[in-house]
C-alpha cells in the first residue's frame, strides 16, 4: 500500500478550508464514492485549470460509513464561482455511479491554531483524527479551539504530527484535525484514512502532483 502525503492545512495561500461529509454506509460504497469524487475533481482541474483550487484530499472513516473531503481554495468567492458552474454535473455523475449518498452539507473553516509537537510534528502516517464541536454562541467555539490547542501543546498524544484547530466561518463550530500514529490517542476524535488527493493546476506549496490515489 502506498501512503500518500497528507495535506498542509496551514499553507499560506489557502484562504479557506472546506470540509464536507458524505454518508455512504458501507466500505464498498465508500471506496467507490471516493474514487469517483477524486476522478471528477481530477478531470475538472485538468480541463478548466482553476487557479484558485489548491487541493482536495479525500478521507475514509474507519467504520466504512463516511467519506470526508477537505478542500483548500484561495478564497470562498473563487470556490463558489466554480461550483456554481460545475457542481451539479459532477455530483450527478457520482450519484449515477453510487446512488443514495447523503450529504449533510459543507462547512467553511478558518485556521485558528497550529500545534507542532516536540520533534517537528512529522506527518509519517496516512491516518488523521477529527473532533467536532458545535458551540452556541459563536464565542464558545473560539474558546473551545483555544482550549483544545492549549491541551495539545501541553500533552500531545504519542506520535501526533502537526495538528490544526479550526473555527467555522460563522463561528458556530470548531474542528480539530490531527495526524496520528495511534487513532485512539485523541479523546473524542474519530479516525480517517487518506484515500487520495487531487491538486490544483500547479504542484503547489505541498508538492503534490495533479492526482494521487491510494491503492492497496
Amino acid at each position: 500500500m502506498t501512503t500518500l502525503q497528507l495535506p498542509d492545512l496551514a499553507r499560506p495561500d489557502a484562504g479557506t478550508t472546506l470540509i464536507s461529509e458524505w454518508i455512504v454506509d458501507t466500505p464498498d460504497r465508500q471506496d467507490r464514492a471516493g474514487r469517483a469524487l477524486l476522478g471528477e475533481w481530477d478531470e475538472l482541474s485538468a480541463r478548466f485549470r482553476p487557479e484558485a483550487f489548491l487541493r482536495l484530499s479525500c478521507f475514509a472513516s474507519a467504520d466504512g460509513r463516511v467519506l470526508l473531503s477537505v478542500a483548500q481554495w484561495t478564497s470562498d468567492e473563487a470556490h463558489l464561482a466554480f461550483v456554481r458552474e460545475h457542481r451539479a454535473e459532477m455530483v450527478g455523475r457520482i450519484d449515477r455511479e453510487v446512488p443514495g449518498i447523503r450529504r449533510p452539507g459543507l462547512v467553511r473553516y478558518r485556521l485558528a491554531h497550529t500545534v507542532v509537537p516536540d520533534g517537528g510534528g512529522v506527518d509519517t502516517t496516512d491516518v488523521a483524527v477529527l473532533a467536532h464541536a458545535e458551540r452556541e454562541p459563536s464565542a464558545h467555539a473560539a474558546r473551545w479551539a483555544e482550549a483544545t490547542a492549549d491541551r495539545l501543546r501541553a500533552a500531545p498524544p504519542l506520535g501526533m504530527g502537526t495538528a490544526h484547530v479550526f473555527v467555522s466561518e460563522d463561528g458556530a463550530r470548531g474542528l480539530l484535525y490531527a495526524p496520528v500514529a495511534r487513532a485512539n490517542g485523541v479523546t473524542g476524535a474519530r479516525p480517517y484514512r487518506l484515500l487520495g488527493a487531487v491538486a490544483g493546476p500547479g504542484a503547489g506549496a505541498d508538492g503534490v502532483g495533479p492526482a494521487e490515489v491510494q491503492r492497496s
